[in-house]
């Protein structure tokens, strides 16, 4: 009797916890619907917060970087600098760390800085450089921003404190170096591990699995791959590129596009199981030319931009 209440108990609090965690494959709800429009701006590369509940996104050139709700109400800029190029929010939502840029004497330098979304501040952890060509990630509950290239793993501090959490614990953050190689980057013994799956192959947009257990990326001029950490199990997801993590780490969604050589022709957004075997077209009943699609946390929502208007759209999701 009592293991029974307890097996439908905790079968109800899973439902309401992991609303995406259901058997079958995701499916398109209605049409696409334009999230953030402006007259004077293209808005591009959307990306949700971790609890779902705002996104972020930058224009051409990677100019700027903007917060808006997820209903797309409250939108404020950030920043204004040249640091919408791979950035990407702290755990608890209140922080984007990003790559700034700027121009000395027309020679291009970057520095590291992290932007307060409440108050817009904005917190340089390095100089700017002549050369940086990684971009950094948090690490250790957001108390280090790690930056790791081909000749060093460097650590810095961002002053944050986390309370009663452990001491950090030895852990494996990813990169491509030069291109040409996949990387884990051990923090916080600073040393690095080849995992590259071939010997002479470009690799682009490296993608973490939420679980933690698999790799997304595309090699230039060629495929989306698949992949657990350790470099195993690898899959040849087919043409697709930008792909990003379904939460429950069963699926990413990627663009497949055509272009003309100066600008996408065609572009739809295509959701692959990770063993390969699932294929589903998410746009293929609209003419909106799809690009660089993000899944939210709660698993309901993917958001895109269209570079023939400069909108941001949302896709309504269900299983």
């Amino acid at each position: 009797m009592n293991s029974k209440i307890f097996t439908s108990s905790t079968l109800l609090l899973l439902s309401v916890l992991t609303p995406f965690l259901v058997q079958g494959q995701p499916r398109v709800v209605g049409e696409p619907e334009v999230l953030i429009s402006s007259d004077e701006t293209i808005f591009m590369k959307p990306l949700w917060s971790p609890d779902g509940s705002s996104l972020a996104f930058t224009s051409t050139r990677h100019q700027g970087i903007w917060v808006a709700e997820a209903s797309g109400d409250n939108m404020q800029q950030i920043t204004d600098k040249n640091a919408g190029y791979g950035f990407s929010w702290s755990a608890d939502g209140k922080s984007l760390l990003t790559r700034v840029s700027e121009y000395e004497n027309r020679r291009q330098k970057h520095a590291i800085s992290i932007f307060s979304i409440e108050n817009k501040a904005q917190q340089l952890l390095t100089e700017f450089r002549n050369d940086m060509p990684a971009t950094p990630q948090w690490a250790d509950f957001d108390r280090q921003v790690v930056l790791i290239t081909d000749e060093s793993v460097e650590a810095f501090d961002t002053g944050k404190e986390i309370g009663t959490r452990e001491k950090m614990t030895t852990n494996k953050l990813f990169y491509v170096l030069k291109s040409n190689k996949l990387a884990a980057g051990m923090i916080p013994t600073n040393s690095t591990e080849d995992i590259s799956p071939f010997d002479d192959a470009q690799y682009l947009n490296l993608e973490v699995s939420p679980d933690g257990q698999k790799l997304s990326f595309e090699i230039y001029g060629g495929n989306l791959f698949v992949m657990n950490i350790d470099g195993t199990g690898l899959v040849d997801l087919g043409k697709a590129n930008r792909a990003k993590w379904s939460p429950d780490s069963r699926y990413v969604i990627a663009m497949v596009a055509d272009d003309d050589g100066h600008e996408y022709t065609k572009s739809d957004l295509v959701v692959f199981s990770i063993d390969g075997t699932q294929k589903i077209n998410m746009t293929q009943s609209s003419d909106i030319v799809a690009i660089n699609p993000s899944w939210s946390p709660t698993g309901n929502r993917i958001a895109f931009d269209n570079p023939r208007d400069g909108n941001i759209y949302v896709l309504s999701i269900e299983y």
